[in-house]
């Protein structure tokens, strides 16, 4: 056997000797698939058993061994060489490639290690997706807890201005009780809350979580023609409402 594929070698080579588009003939093709068969021949019975076991249905001689499919490959890209030469230039830097990188991966293989990282991926979405909806539930009952504090102040489109609103508001209340704890003799001078609207008032109404008085809005009014220099009349001031006016006092108080 290991003479006659020997023997096959040697008119391969004395052919190509003689015509010098050998390699591109029928004739040549059959040789070689001829010589790979002699050195698949020894190790033909078992390929013909795992391709019967793996497909029952398969005949015999249709089962092709990896080695004759790679040869089959080989013989199709070396006839590129001359039909299409920019083809066969491109697939040889691509292989030279692969070889480079030493990390060429069976394609069963590759789809696993695929599946794995989308595993893997899909878990680290559902990790994040629960402590998204942690951080929501806190924040829900953060915002609920400040609702039932502060609940003169009316909820809107704003969550987070509201929240920031009602915690001011409740700062606020806290440093009027310490200044009554720390002078509990003092007289309590009259408070103008009545008429000139505290800083947390007006951020809840430029939250648009809180209302004026009319007395409120009158100073308010007044107030915001002075700190913008007389630019809008009081009609003007009205119409634009409470939250307007609100947020410029509080800007011009601000320096912006």
């Amino acid at each position: 056997m290991n003479d006659l594929r020997s023997l096959l070698i040697d008119c391969r080579i004395e052919l190509r000797k003689l015509s010098r588009d050998f390699q591109k003939t029928e004739l040549c093709e059959r040789l070689d698939l001829a010589i790979q068969a002699q050195a698949n021949a020894r190790s033909a019975p078992e390929s013909t058993a795992e391709v019967n076991e793996a497909a029952p249905g398969l005949a015999p001689e249709k089962g092709q061994t990896v080695s004759q499919v790679a040869l089959a490959w080989q013989t199709a890209v070396r006839d590129l060489k001359f039909s299409d030469p920019a083809i066969y230039a491109r697939l040889g830097e691509k292989v030279m490639r692969l070889l480079a990188a030493k990390t060429l991966v069976d394609p069963a293989t590759e789809i696993v290690q695929l599946e794995k990282q989308v595993a893997e991926l899909r878990q680290s979405i559902d990790a994040q997706t629960k402590d998204q909806q942690a951080m929501v539930a806190e924040r829900d009952a953060l915002l609920g807890s400040l609702a039932n504090a502060v609940p003169k102040l009316k909820d809107s489109g704003d969550r987070l201005a509201v929240a920031l609103a009602r915690v001011a508001w409740l700062k606020a209340e806290a440093d009027k009780v310490a200044a009554s704890a720390a002078a509990p003799g003092a007289a309590r001078a009259p408070e103008p809350q009545d008429t000139v609207p505290s800083t947390p008032l007006l951020t809840a109404a430029a939250a648009g979580a809180a209302t004026l008085t009319r007395e409120q809005r009158e100073w308010c009014v007044g107030e915001a023609m002075v700190l913008t220099g007389f630019q809008f009349t009081p009609v003007e001031l009205l119409e634009k409402g409470d939250t307007h006016i609100a947020k410029l006092i509080l800007q011009a108080r601000q320096g912006g």
